[in-house]
Parts: C-alpha cells; structure tokens; sequence
C-alpha cells in the first residue's frame, strides 16, 4: 500500500473518531485535541503508537508505556537475582538487563541489599533507561519480599536515596532525593517515608524542600521555595509522624535584607506580628543550602514597599 493510500485511511479513522465523539456529546474542546494529534507528524505518530496494516484495516494499538513494562521487567529480574544469590548478602550491584527487543538500549539495574537492624534486611532497587527510574524499596524477611515503596521519577532529576533515622525515634527511615529538572530556585526535593521497617503494605511520603535533617534535636531546618531575598528559612518539630510548624525566618525588606524577621505566620493577612532580629540565629549556620538564602543584594528589594 502506498503512503498517499494509506493516508488517506489513517485521516477516514481521524474523522470517524471526531465524528462519533460529537454524537456522543463530548466537549468540542475533546474533539479539537484529537484532530490535532491525527494530524500530528507521522514521526510522532511512531513514538506514540504500534500500527499494524492490511490493506482493509488500520489498526492502533495503545503502547501503554514499553518504556514502563521494560522497568518492570528488569525489576523483576533483579528481585530473582536477590533471591537466588543476594539475600541477607549487603552490598552494592549493578549490571544491564537486555530485553532483546529491537530498538531498545539495555536498562541499567542498581541493587543495594542493607540492613534496618540486624537480622532485617531490606533491599533498594533503580531500574532506568535513557529517560525514567523506576526506585523500589523491599523487606527482605526470612525469604519473603515485601514491596514497600514504588516511585518512577525522571532521570534527569538525579534521583538517589537514603536510609537513615530521619525524626530521632531510633527507627530508620526510607528517602527519596531528586533535583527537578525545570524551576526557577533551589530545590532540593524529599520523598520521606516513615519507619517502612515497622508499617504493613504501600508507604505514604511527607514531600520535603531543601531540608536539613537533625535527628537529636528531632527538628527539621530548611529554606522554602523562592528568590534570595524573598523566600524563608523554616523549622518544623517532629511530633511522632507528624510536623509542627515552628518559625519562619525572612529577611527584612524595610532594612533590604540587613535585619530579619521571624514568626510562625509571616504570610497573609492572618499573619502574626513578627519578632526583629539583628542577626540570623546561630541555629541555622549549619543549614544546607545556607549561603543561596543569604545570597541577595540590596537592589532585590527594591519592588517592596
């Protein structure tokens, strides 16, 4: 079949999708965007579909993410090399897990088999290709594997982990890391999930930014979200699982930023009536991220009033 023939098939299916969309009273909006992606280019009509042509059908198979299915893959894979050879064994492996399938780079496989006590292993696994990690965290327990965490993160946004007693309670802890690719500030990103050790079944996250962590004053210090000059220092207090907010630190604009103030509410209308301060607290000069806060100029106030 030739490509003019098989346009003009391929543009009929485009018709009849739009078509029966009316009659069924979808939204002219719903309509609109499938037309555009008929007409898309035939180059992005091949990453995003399979098609299978005769010279009566065409046929669009929904891809449903190869590029997923293929992560799964290498995970399980790497879940039967710890069952075969890796348990209760700690360390660090890596090696590339090849589908065979034509087209398609290996997946990079990076297995960290530790412990949360002794005799309690657990084991992280990233599955990735040239674009997504796959990142599970597993109980390893007495020959039973347990899923815990499952994250798919972008590869761009060099996701890493940790394990570590991030609320001073004596139980380990499960993070996430990852710097998103697009943004305007510093953001240094946390996925923490609570004593996964201890809890049953899938793990919720508390969603963390630039956070400096200190386990025995069971505090979390950081800097929010912004410009130099217009975005907070925080401390939050852990109460079990749970965070408090304590204080917020900002720099003063009346004083372009040479004083600062604090509070617990310093935004809105509701806000409370802020404490001067001459310096910044000794407290926080072991912030990560400290010198990006401080990192303004007086001409960054100028806009406030």
């Amino acid at each position: 079949m030739n490509k003019r023939r098989l346009l003009k098939k391929f543009l009929y299916i485009c018709w009849h999708i739009i078509f029966s969309a009316y009659l069924m009273k979808y939204s002219y909006f719903l309509s609109f965007l499938m037309l555009i992606g008929c007409l898309s280019s035939p180059k992005q009509q091949k990453e995003l579909s399979t098609e299978e042509v005769s010279d009566t059908l065409v046929v669009v198979k929904d891809t449903e993410n190869v590029d997923e299915r293929r992560l799964k893959e290498a995970m399980t894979d790497a879940l039967q090399k710890i069952r075969d050879s890796l348990y209760g064994k700690e360390g660090e492996y890596t090696y590339d897990f090849d589908t065979a399938e034509e087209g398609y780079a290996p997946i990079g496989v990076a297995i960290k088999v530790g412990k949360y006590t002794e005799g309690a292993y657990y084991a992280v696994i990233h599955a990735f290709d040239q674009a997504e990690a796959l990142i599970n965290l597993y109980d390893l327990d007495k020959g039973t594997v347990r899923e815990k965490v499952s994250e798919s993160l972008p590869l761009l946004a060099d996701p890493s982990d940790t394990i570590f007693d991030a609320n001073g309670d004596g139980i380990k802890d499960f993070a996430l890391r990852f710097y998103p690719s697009s943004g305007c500030c510093r953001r240094d990103v946390y996925y923490l999930y609570l004593s996964p050790e201890k809890k049953e079944g899938q793990l919720s996250y508390i969603e963390l930014i630039n956070p400096t962590f200190y386990p025995k004053e069971h505090l979390i210090r950081g800097i929010g979200y912004g410009w130099p000059g217009h975005v907070e220092l925080y401390k939050y207090r852990w109460r079990g699982e749970a965070l408090d907010t304590l204080e917020y630190i900002l720099p003063d604009p009346t004083t372009k930023g040479k004083t600062f103030l604090k509070g617990r509410n310093l935004y809105g209308s509701t806000k409370e009536k802020e404490i001067h301060l001459t310096k910044l607290p000794k407290e926080y000069q072991t912030v990560i991220g400290l010198d990006y806060f401080l990192n303004y100029t007086e001409e960054d106030f100028n806009s406030d009033k």
